[in-house]
C-alpha cells in the first residue's frame, strides 16, 4: 500500500501531463491549419491581376483612348506646372506630360487633334510609353460577388480614419483583443437595454470573415480570441488592415454579394476608391454594422444619418476638424445611377487564373495582356450587334436568359499572340460558360482559306495553283465511303468558271471543294495544323468546308500567321508576367517558341485575297471605313446557320467573332449577317483609336495585269483587266485568246516569213 501511494501523484502527474500534451498538440494543429487557411485566403485575397498598361503610341486617339479618365481612374494628380513627382500629369495646348509612376523621369506626348504625333522623354524620341495597369480583379474572388481589391496605399486616409473612427479607433494602440473596448461596449450595452456597440477588433472580425462561423457561443468567442492572436503575430497591423478594408461586407446589389471598399465605391458612387469624398468615405464606414440597414440605395435616409455619427465621430477623435465635418455633412446622399456589372472583363479574368494555375502555379501580382479601352470596345459590340439582331429577327429573341443567342469575340496581337479583348459571352452573370475558349463548333466557310493556302504553296512537286487560275463552279459530286455527298453554293447560286481570287472572295462551296480535291484533304489538313489549329480531322472532302469543330480561340490561333507574316506565335496567352510578393518574378512552363511557318510572301498573298473578301466579297457589307488601316478576312456559316463566324485581321490586331445559341438550335443566318457587323463595329472603334496601318508588301511578291475571264497575263485587247497578285516565279503566261488587229497581222507576216525562208 505504501508503495501504491506513492506512486499514485507520479500517476496523476503523468496523466495531466499527457492530456496536457495531447491538449497541446491539440491546440497546435488547430492553430497551423487554422493559420494555413487564412494565409490561403490572403493569398488568394492579396493577389492583384491588373490590365496591361494603356500604351500611349504614336497615332493613338487621346479622346478615344479616355486619356484623361484612365489617368484619374489610376489616381494620378493634374498639375498646372511641368509634373516632377510619379503619379502627376499636365495637359497644355499641343501636348501632355505625364509622370508614369514606374518610371524616373515624365514623358512629353505631342498632340494634333487629339492624335499622339511624338513621345519624347527629356526631349529624345521613345518608341512609346505606358502607363501602369489598372486593377481587374483579386485572385480569390468567389462567384456571384463584387470584388475591387485595392492597397492600402491606394486608400484616401479619410476612409481609413473613418473604418477606425466607425470599427476600431485604438487599432493600432491594442493587441488582437481589445478589453478596454469590450468594456467600454459592455457599459453602452448594459446601460441602452440593449447592444448598441461591438466590442470586437478589426482583427477579430477579419478572422470570424475568414475563419469562423457566425454562431453566437463562448466556443467560438474563445477561438476568435486565439486566432487573432495568432493572425497578429503573423501579420502587420498594415497588412490586416488593408484585408479587413477587401475584405468586409458592404451590402447586396441584385445577386451580387459586395465585399471590400474597392467594389463598394464602384457600386454605389461608380468611382474608384482614391475619389471618394470624406462624407462618401464616412457612408461607407458606417455601413459596415449593417450594410442594408444603411444602404445609400435601400435606405438613404438612414444611410445620412448613419453617415453623420460617423462624422461626428471623426471630429471627436480630431481626424477632422470644424470645416471638413460642415462642408462633409452637406454632401447629397448619392449613389451611382447604373449597376456596376462586376468583376471588369469576367470571361478574362476567368482564363487568367486558369493560366496562371497552369503555367505559373501562383503568385501576388498578376500582370495581364488586356487593353481595358479595347475590351470595352468589345463587350459594346458583342451587346449592340446581339441586340440589333433580335432586334431585325425578333424570333430570334428569347425571355430565358439561359437560352438567348450568344456571341464571343477573341482580339489579339498576331505577331505576339497576346489577347487584347475577350468576351465569352453576352452575360457573365446568367452564364459564366466562356464560349471563346470552350464552345467547340464547326468553322464552316471561315476555314477555307487554309484550304486556298495548301493550294498555292508549292508541294509534292505539283504544280500550285495562283489567284489567277480558273476553277470550275458548278455542281459537284464525290464518291466517299457513306455514299455519295454533293456540296452545294449558298442559295444554290453557281458561277461557271471563275478565278481562284474569285472562288474565295465569293466564298464559292463547290470551287473550293474541286481545289481541296486537286491539292487533296491531308495537305489541308497538314498546312492548317502547321499554322496552329490543333484539331485532326478526318481525312474526308468535307474537311473543305469546315466540318469539323474549332474553339474561336482555336481559329484565332490559325488566322495569326497570315496577320504576322508568316510567324505562327508560341501561344495564345493573357498572362504577361507573374511577380512574388518580394517583387521577384516568376519563371513560367514553357512555351513552345514563335515559328515560321509560311514565308513572308504566301502570308502576303492569302492576306491580299482574305483583303478582297472585304472589299469586294461576301464580307463587303464591313461598315469600317475611317481609313484607318488595311483590313483583311473571312466569313463563316454553317448548315441551317447554327452558327456564323467572322475572323479578320488588320497588320496588328486579329479578332474572331462567332454567333450562335449554345444547344446548336439553327438561327438562319449568315456570317455576314451576325458575326460581321459585331467584328466591323469592333474593328471600326479599335482602329479609330488605334490605326493600323498598310500591310508591308514583302520580298517574292510580284504583281501582274491579268485578263480576268481566262486567268492569263493581259494584253491590250483583253476585255476585262485586273491587276492581281502571285509568288514570284508563278505569273501566268500571256493571253492569246484576246489580240490586237496588229498582232495577227504581225503574226500572218511572221508566218509568211518562216515559210519562204524553210
Amino acid at each position: 500500500m505504501n508503495n501504491l501511494a506513492r506512486r499514485t501523484p507520479i500517476l496523476v502527474a503523468l496523466g495531466l501531463a499527457g492530456i496536457l500534451s495531447i491538449l497541446a498538440m491539440s491546440v497546435a494543429v488547430y492553430s497551423t491549419v487554422e493559420l494555413k487557411r487564412f494565409a490561403k485566403a490572403e493569398i488568394g485575397r492579396s493577389t492583384f491581376i491588373y490590365a496591361a498598361g494603356q500604351p500611349l503610341a504614336r497615332g493613338a486617339h487621346v479622346g478615344r483612348i479616355d486619356l484623361a479618365g484612365t489617368l484619374g481612374r489610376l489616381g494620378y494628380i493634374e498639375v498646372r506646372r511641368s509634373p516632377n513627382t510619379p503619379g502627376q500629369f499636365r495637359r497644355a495646348a499641343g501636348g501632355w506630360d505625364i509622370y508614369p509612376r514606374d518610371a524616373d523621369r515624365p514623358i512629353h506626348l505631342d498632340v494634333a487633334d487629339e492624335r499622339i504625333t511624338r513621345v519624347t522623354r527629356d526631349g529624345k524620341d521613345v518608341d512609346d510609353g505606358a502607363l501602369e495597369g489598372i486593377v481587374l480583379a483579386g485572385g480569390g474572388d468567389q462567384a456571384n460577388e463584387a470584388y475591387r481589391p485595392i492597397r492600402l496605399g491606394d486608400a484616401p486616409p479619410t476612409l481609413v480614419q473613418a473604418v477606425l473612427a466607425a470599427e476600431d479607433h485604438r487599432f493600432y494602440d491594442h493587441g488582437p483583443i481589445d478589453l478596454r473596448g469590450l468594456a467600454r461596449a459592455a457599459w453602452a450595452n448594459l446601460s441602452s437595454g440593449h447592444v448598441r456597440q461591438g466590442g470586437s477588433t478589426l482583427t477579430q472580425q477579419l478572422v470570424k470573415s475568414r475563419l469562423l462561423s457566425r454562431e453566437r457561443t463562448f466556443s467560438r468567442k474563445v477561438r476568435e480570441a486565439w486566432l487573432s492572436a495568432l493572425v497578429e503575430w503573423h501579420y502587420s497591423k498594415q497588412q490586416i488592415l488593408e484585408a479587413y478594408l477587401n475584405e468586409i461586407y458592404l451590402g447586396q446589389r441584385g445577386i451580387l454579394g459586395i465585399h471590400g471598399v474597392g467594389a463598394a465605391a464602384r457600386v454605389y458612387f461608380g468611382k474608384e476608391v482614391h475619389q471618394l469624398t470624406l462624407g462618401e468615405s464616412a457612408l461607407l464606414a458606417g455601413m459596415v454594422r449593417a450594410p442594408n440597414t444603411y444602404s445609400p440605395l435601400l435606405n438613404p435616409g438612414r444611410a445620412r444619418e448613419r453617415r453623420d455619427t460617423v462624422l461626428a465621430r471623426m471630429r471627436e477623435l480630431g481626424m477632422i476638424d470644424a470645416r471638413q465635418y460642415d462642408t462633409a455633412r452637406r454632401e447629397p446622399i448619392q449613389s451611382a445611377a447604373r449597376a456596376w456589372p462586376g468583376v471588369p472583363a469576367p470571361y478574362f479574368v476567368d482564363y487568367v487564373r486558369q493560366e496562371v494555375e497552369a503555367r505559373f502555379a501562383a503568385g501576388a501580382r498578376v500582370v495581364t495582356t488586356l487593353d481595358p479601352i479595347l475590351q470595352r470596345f468589345a463587350e459594346n459590340a458583342v451587346a449592340h450587334g446581339l441586340d440589333d439582331l433580335e432586334t431585325r429577327a425578333p424570333s430570334l429573341r428569347s425571355g430565358d436568359p439561359h437560352t438567348r443567342l450568344q456571341a464571343a469575340l477573341i482580339a489579339i496581337d498576331p505577331a505576339t499572340g497576346e489577347i487584347r479583348a475577350f468576351v465569352g459571352g453576352r452575360d457573365y452573370q446568367s452564364s459564366q460558360f466562356d464560349r471563346a475558349a470552350f464552345a467547340r463548333r464547326q468553322p464552316g466557310s471561315a476555314f477555307k482559306p487554309f484550304v486556298y493556302l495548301a493550294a498555292l504553296r508549292p508541294h509534292g512537286g505539283a504544280r500550285a495553283f495562283t489567284a489567277a487560275t480558273m476553277v470550275d463552279d458548278t455542281p459537284v459530286t464525290i464518291k466517299t465511303a457513306t455514299g455519295d455527298w454533293s456540296p452545294r453554293n449558298y442559295q444554290n447560286h453557281y458561277e461557271g468558271r471563275v478565278t481562284v481570287r474569285r472562288a474565295l472572295e465569293q466564298s464559292l462551296n463547290a470551287a473550293t471543294v474541286r481545289i481541296a480535291q486537286a491539292v487533296g484533304p491531308a495537305a489541308v489538313i497538314q498546312t492548317a495544323r502547321a499554322l496552329g489549329l490543333e484539331e485532326n480531322p478526318a481525312l474526308v472532302p468535307a474537311v473543305a468546308l469546315g466540318a469539323f469543330e474549332v474553339t474561336p480561340i482555336d481559329l484565332a490561333r490559325a488566322y495569326a500567321p497570315l496577320a504576322s507574316g508568316g510567324i505562327r506565335p508560341g501561344a495564345i496567352h493573357a498572362v504577361r508576367a507573374v511577380y512574388r510578393t518580394d517583387g521577384t518574378s516568376i519563371v513560367p512552363a514553357e512555351d513552345p517558341p514563335p515559328e515560321r511557318v509560311l514565308s513572308a510572301a504566301e502570308a502576303y498573298l492569302m492576306t491580299s485575297l482574305l483583303a478582297g473578301v472585304i472589299r469586294s466579297g461576301t464580307a463587303a457589307g464591313a461598315q469600317v471605313g475611317g481609313g484607318f488601316g488595311d483590313l483583311a478576312g473571312k466569313t463563316g456559316t454553317t448548315n441551317e446557320g447554327r452558327d456564323a463566324w467572322f475572323a479578320g485581321y488588320s497588320p496588328r490586331l486579329l479578332a474572331v467573332v462567332w454567333v450562335g445559341f449554345d444547344d446548336a438550335s439553327p438561327h438562319g443566318l449568315s456570317g455576314a449577317q451576325a458575326a460581321l457587323p459585331i467584328w466591323s463595329d469592333f474593328m471600326r472603334q479599335a482602329l479609330a483609336a488605334y490605326p493600323a496601318g498598310r500591310f508591308v508588301v514583302p520580298p517574292g511578291i510580284t504583281f501582274a495585269n491579268i485578263d480576268a475571264t481566262n486567268g492569263l497575263v493581259a494584253n491590250d485587247a483583253c476585255p476585262l483587266v485586273v491587276s492581281e497578285t502571285f509568288l514570284t516565279g508563278t505569273v501566268p503566261g500571256p493571253c492569246e485568246e484576246h489580240r490586237t488587229v496588229a498582232a495577227h497581222v504581225l503574226d500572218i507576216w511572221q508566218r509568211l516569213r518562216r515559210w519562204f525562208t524553210r
